[in-house]
């Protein structure tokens, strides 16, 4: 098999999220591929800084600006920890573009990250709602 063809077979798997049970295997189900990269990166847009006991650096510590001003310089700053979360803890994923749009009205910022995955011809799109929840 040549080093192309390997390549291409590399396959990525993660646990589900929910731990949920294969019905043939009766073992830990599995998300593959794509799926599993998207979860990943949802995972680490969702993690704060200091959340993970052994890996406390792991995370994208958006908790800290959403209690700043509501502003389009905040969103930069999101944007800006979003891709250096990405490029820094999942080698994985190949990223295409991130966008943070203001949400004024919501309180919230809006962001979309596209990303192709290493080694797969896919091009993933998470959304993702950054919000304080009182």
């Amino acid at each position: 098999m040549t080093r192309e063809l390997k390549k291409l077979a590399t396959r990525y798997s993660d646990f589900k999220v929910d731990l949920e049970e294969h019905p043939a295997s009766r073992d830990v189900a599995l998300s593959t591929n794509a799926l599993a990269v998207k979860r990943a990166v949802r995972n680490l847009l969702t993690t704060g800084t200091y959340e993970r006991r052994f890996r406390p650096f792991i995370g994208s510590g958006l908790q800290k600006y959403l209690f700043e001003n509501v502003s389009s310089v905040t969103a930069q700053l999101i944007r800006e920890s979003i891709i250096t979360t990405i490029t820094n803890f999942e080698p994985r994923a190949r990223l295409v573009s991130v966008r943070v749009q203001v949400e004024p009205d919501m309180n919230s910022y809006a962001a979309t990250v596209k990303f192709g995955i290493l080694n797969l011809p896919d091009v993933v799109e998470v959304s993702q709602i950054i919000s304080r929840v009182r």
